[in-house]
């Protein structure tokens, strides 16, 4: 699959797999701080998890799309989101953690913007750079440390993405297309007990 400007190139799978365990120990290995986005897709698409482990976590909400923690250490966390038809993302940053997503099931839209020509990063509005459409087997993608995209489920099926953040993401900022503002707003899981 050929790469948009402002995506990480989409991974191919590994021969040599990581168990999730064996991922938490490779992830310790360097301070989340130091660790490249490169080195974390590398990593991602060695890591072999039980499908029983994604499903287990995949609750949804009606409203909004659902964050979904799986695992969390000092220098990452591994989540499952997932996606009714109709639900997306701000657009956002993260705020300096290295991102990587995998799709589970359904079909991933994700578009990656950047700070309008004369505008530095931090700041908008922003503007739509590139768009990408990831199903399950496809591979992982992802944004660096000062990347700006948007997920969304355009589809007319659920969907099911894993997200591994390094470190673990606690807030965003949020951007515009259309005014310079820009919000820092933190985040939170998807608790089972706020979708009854």
């Amino acid at each position: 699959m050929p790469s948009s400007p402002g995506y990480a190139a989409v991974m191919e799978i590994s021969a040599d797999h990581l168990s999730l365990e064996a991922f938490m120990i490779e992830m310790r290995r360097e301070p989340a701080s130091s660790l490249t986005h490169e080195r974390l897709m590398e990593l991602v698409t060695r890591l072999r998890y039980d499908d029983d482990l994604i499903l287990k976590h995949a609750d949804f909400c009606a409203e909004h799309y659902a964050r979904n923690l799986v695992c969390r250490t000092p220098a990452f966390e591994l989540l499952v989101l997932c996606w009714r038809p109709g639900h997306e993302s701000s657009i956002h940053d993260h705020v300096g953690s290295l991102n990587a997503i995998g799709v589970f099931a359904g079909e991933l839209t994700s578009c990656v913007f950047q700070p309008m020509t004369g505008k530095s990063f931090g700041t908008g509005p922003v503007e739509m750079t590139g768009e990408q459409r990831v199903q399950p087997g496809q591979g992982w993608i992802g944004v660096d440390r000062d990347g700006i995209h948007q997920l969304a489920n355009t589809s007319a099926e659920d969907l099911i993405t894993v997200h591994v953040y390094a470190p673990a993401l606690m807030e965003l900022t949020v951007y515009s297309t259309e005014t310079a503002d820009v919000e820092r707003r933190p985040l939170r899981y998807t608790l089972a007990e706020d979708l009854d």
